[in-house]
């Protein structure tokens, strides 16, 4: 019987993962990607069957050409964290940028601030999932990328200054493309791209700095729902009114 993505995603849905995970295993073995994916989210975080990082690995690989690049970040992650894998952070870079390519927000957000800083930082969400988005949270949450922190290892502190050389245009790109992207499932993460690319054009990085755009931009982040959108346009006392004000001085200067 060909895989039935729709029956085994409500069996994960009911708590019935053995049975689910199964489904997957045998969708996998058929050669669908999808069914790859979520038996390696399976086994990742041990649903339905025993957690083995490992073997998660080898089924994200196999699903790794999956439209959307959740695969390539799930591997990304691995690499990261070491887990299941031997810790390569090039490697990490290497999926995180084909994951990207491929449309994951998630790592166009991780991508610009890895090139803003020049530092190899740890995320904040570390897996996606894909049954169907049985924890929708996991892609929605608020991440942190802005403060630069990180929770790795001191010991890994030099191959993370080393890993990429900062390059403020191309995190500028990055955090455009994240702007741009289609908020489905994904809307707080892609309001989080559009407060950063309205930073990028306030504070000239990586891009020539205007101000009045980087502020326009700020606005349409705030009603995005970016919590840190409208805590820097209450900061500086920035209103769509105080903007339109100032287009009208400018029309009448010219």
């Amino acid at each position: 019987m060909p895989f039935d993505k729709s029956a085994a995603d409500v069996l994960f849905l009911k708590g019935k993962y053995e049975s689910a995970a199964q489904m997957y295993l045998e969708g996998a073995r058929e050669g669908e990607e999808i069914a790859a994916f979520n038996y390696g989210y399976c086994l990742l975080h041990g649903y339905g069957v025993e957690a083995d990082a490992d073997a998660a690995k080898s089924f994200f690989s196999f699903a790794r050409d999956m439209e959307g690049g959740e695969s390539c970040y799930n591997l990304a992650i691995l690499y990261l964290e070491g887990n299941g894998v031997e810790k390569n952070y090039r490697t990490a870079i290497r999926y995180m940028t084909d994951a990207a390519d491929m449309g994951c927000v998630e790592a166009m957000l991780y991508l610009g601030m890895v090139y803003t800083t020049g530092y190899i930082l740890s995320p904040e969400i570390t897996s996606i999932s894909m049954i169907p988005f049985h924890k929708s949270e996991i892609r929605t949450e608020n991440i942190h990328l802005i403060t630069g922190d990180s929770v790795l290892a001191d010991i890994d502190e030099e191959a993370r200054f080393t890993t990429v050389r900062a390059d403020a245009r191309r995190a500028f790109e990055y955090f455009s493309e994240a702007a741009h992207s289609d908020p489905t499932y994904v809307e707080n993460l892609v309001a989080k791209g559009k407060y950063l690319y309205a930073k990028c054009y306030i504070d000239g990085m990586g891009t020539d700095p205007k101000r009045e755009t980087g502020l326009r931009l700020m606005l349409a982040a705030g009603k995005s729902g970016s919590d840190d959108a409208v805590a820097f346009l209450a900061e500086n006392g920035i209103t769509e009114k105080l903007l339109l004000e100032w287009k009208k001085d400018k029309k009448t200067r010219n």
